[in-house]
């Protein structure tokens, strides 16, 4: 039961004993009602056989999604002991002491075995492997399980492989058949299903012979089925194991002996079917496992399992191969009535059910199209007269209209000319206005440092010791710095749009030389040093050996350096900005700008190198929004001129890679 434990702070309050105790017996009155979890229940499947087997799987399918769908927190534990290989004694020993390390100290609510070695394996060893769990058999052919003395704490389901049923449907197929040959081995499923041989043969006695295969090895079985009379038939019953103690598995003996026999081959269970068989009444090993995990939820939920009598499985159906019927020539109205037939073709509406609706839905759409064509050609004879009657009417049209055309081409090749000499006019106008403005900046410029200069020399002196003064002084300084900053700034972006405008307008002017790679990046290395004068940021330029000699404008080339340098050097707080020289495969140059800086997101990447476009981490990154936004565009512009190319590269919080390329002589 789950008390609440009293708060340590009204403990420590309470002083007088009596108090106490009636608190503890008011706690004991108004707790709630004990909760108690479920156990999960721990099942182990103990099979006689492999998991390869198809049997096995089928049984163990079946169990376990009984137990599931019941309780899917139900623990199970599944074992192979695969005693169709393994046989001798000494096995069974290694077996026992193998399931005693892994069961020995384990609470198991039930065992469920199939077939008859797995149940007598736990009936041996329940007390000191599984603490007397109880046992759930299935698929075991030993209907003399119960007068065992162990046979307590116990209940299950007898497998009943019908061969008189499976006897039956053959002649039921062929009547002329006159003797059965049955394949079974020497296995103790093998020899629990012949101890009832000597009923078959008193109710066959007189209509039909009966051969039993049994204790051959695997060529004697395949040489003895390879000859067999014409008016006979086999009855595979199980041979997994064969005299020389080879062992099969279900598929691999039901190939061979498809292979080499010629006469109709029948079985008992339903995993045979498609495999080679014709049919039978045929028993399934996942309806065995189902009813044996039924019987082990009833004794999980409280039924003794003495008080629930042994079952005996009744379910066997009448199953069919059609392909292997045809084969012999059998036909489906000699089946017993209710038969399953697999492989049958059905009734051509069936299997052509929707190529049937198409053709129905074709045919009636051919009818609504003739009737239509009829309709259409009728009135295409009445539309050929109109036709003709405007003909030369369109013809006195057309003529008119071209008319009209050539008139129009005439003043679009008017308005062509006028705004290609208004384009010529803006960019007259752009570098005129562009030209007027830097002549008063630069006298702003000019003015901004001398008065700052005069100011510092002969007014702050007067103020020194009034601190209102002062800090007027102060104030006074710092406007006119923002002053000659913006000023610069100005004058940057008057440059800028400058020299845009003329490498657009085709006026810029190129002074291409001869220039040696290497002398370049050693004469840059100066300036580029400039940006970074805070000791958070190193620039690392790394020139490589042999870079080749091209032709530019050095100034030009300075311009695309001081760009991409200093875009770096702007979005860098910290770590390094390096300059990588190298020669390309097709020995160009080869320049790589790249930072530890805050990148660049994905899908912008692709537009830095758009005119006036800047990149906007965040409100808060105040610096980007400083620039022209044609940096970029202008470096670009340059490169391109050279015919080389340049591209990015970025990864957001990680930095970003500018990469450019220009022809070698």
């Amino acid at each position: 039961m789950l008390r609440k434990k009293p708060r340590r702070t009204l403990l420590h309050s309470i002083k007088a004993f009596g108090f106490l105790s009636g608190l503890l017996w008011l706690m004991v009155l108004f707790s709630a009602p004990p909760v108690f979890a479920q156990p999960i229940r721990q099942v182990l499947i103990l099979n006689s056989y492999n998991y390869s087997a198809q049997w096995t799987y089928s049984i163990t399918r079946g169990v376990e999604e009984t137990l599931l769908a019941h309780d899917p927190s139900t623990k199970i534990m599944v074992e192979f002991m695969d005693t169709k290989k393994h046989v001798d004694p000494e096995y069974y020993k290694i077996l026992a002491d193998q399931f005693r390390i892994k069961y020995g100290r384990m609470k198991l609510d039930a065992v469920i075995t199939s077939d008859d070695n797995a149940v007598n394996f736990a009936l041996k060893y329940r007390t000191s492997l599984f603490h007397d769990a109880p046992i759930i058999f299935c698929g075991v052919n030993n209907h003399n399980l119960p007068t065992d003395t162990l046979f307590t704490n116990i209940t299950g389901i007898f497998e009943a492989p019908d061969i008189a049923g499976s006897l039956n449907a053959a002649l039921s197929l062929d009547q002329k058949i006159e003797t059965f040959y049955i394949v079974i081995d020497e296995t103790t499923s093998g020899k629990s299903i012949r101890a009832d041989e000597e009923r078959l043969v008193n109710l066959y006695k007189g209509r039909i012979g009966l051969v039993w295969l049994q204790g051959l090895s695997m060529g004697e079985l395949e040489e003895k089925l390879s000859s067999l009379p014409e008016q006979s038939a086999v009855l595979f019953v199980t041979f997994n194991r064969d005299r020389l103690g080879q062992t099969f598995t279900f598929h691999e003996i039901l190939k061979r002996i498809h292979a080499v026999c010629q006469r109709p081959i029948y079985g008992l269970f339903d995993f045979y079917l498609g495999n080679g068989i014709v049919g039978g009444m045929l028993t399934s090993g996942k309806y065995q496992g189902i009813m044996a995990a039924e019987l082990a939820i009833r004794i999980m939920n409280g039924e003794n399992p003495d008080s629930i009598p042994v079952v005996l499985q009744k379910a066997n159906r009448y199953m069919f191969d059609f392909s292997e019927m045809r084969r012999f020539g059998y036909i489906q109205e000699n089946l017993p009535p209710e038969s399953i037939v697999i492989n049958a073709p059905r009734p051509i509406y069936e299997t052509n059910k929707y190529e049937l609706m198409i053709v129905v839905v074709l045919i009636v759409f051919l009818s609504v199209v003739i009737v239509i064509l009829l309709a259409s050609i009728r009135a295409r004879k009445n539309a050929e007269i109109e036709l003709e009657q405007l003909n030369s009417y369109q013809e006195t049209l057309i003529e008119q209209r071209t008319e009209e055309l050539t008139e129009r081409s005439k003043e679009l090749e008017i308005a062509n000319y006028e705004l290609k000499q208004l384009g010529d006019l803006k960019t007259a106008v752009l570098n005129t206005v562009s030209h007027d403005l830097r002549t008063p900046l630069t006298s702003v410029l000019g003015f901004c440092k001398i008065i700052d200069r005069d100011f510092k020399r002969f007014f702050l002196p007067l103020c020194e010791g009034v601190d209102e003064l002062e800090g007027k002084g102060g104030r006074i300084r710092k406007n006119l710095s923002i002053i000659e900053e913006e000023g610069e700034r100005l004058t940057r972006l008057i440059n800028d749009f400058l020299d845009l405008s003329k490498i657009e307008s085709g006026h810029m002017v190129w002074n291409n030389t001869l220039i040696d790679a290497t002398e370049l990046l050693k004469q840059v290395e100066p300036v580029l040093h400039g940006y970074f004068p805070d000791s958070r940021v190193s620039l690392n330029i790394d020139i490589g050996h042999g870079l080749p000699r091209i032709v530019a404008d050095r100034d030009r080339l300075f311009q695309v350096f001081n760009n991409l340098v200093g875009n770096a050097a702007k979005f860098t707080e910290e770590g390094m900005v390096s300059v990588v020289a190298d020669t390309t495969e097709e020995g160009w140059l080869k320049v790589v700008i790249s930072d530890t800086g805050v990148g660049i997101p994905p899908d912008v990447v692709n537009r830095i190198f758009e005119k006036f476009y800047q990149v906007c981490q965040d409100e808060s990154a105040t610096e980007i929004s400083r620039g022209s936004g044609m940096g970029l565009a202008i470096s670009k512009r340059i490169i391109e001129h050279y015919g080389g190319q340049i591209f990015a590269s970025s990864t957001v919080d990680k930095g970003s890679s500018f990469t450019f390329t220009i022809p070698s002589t």
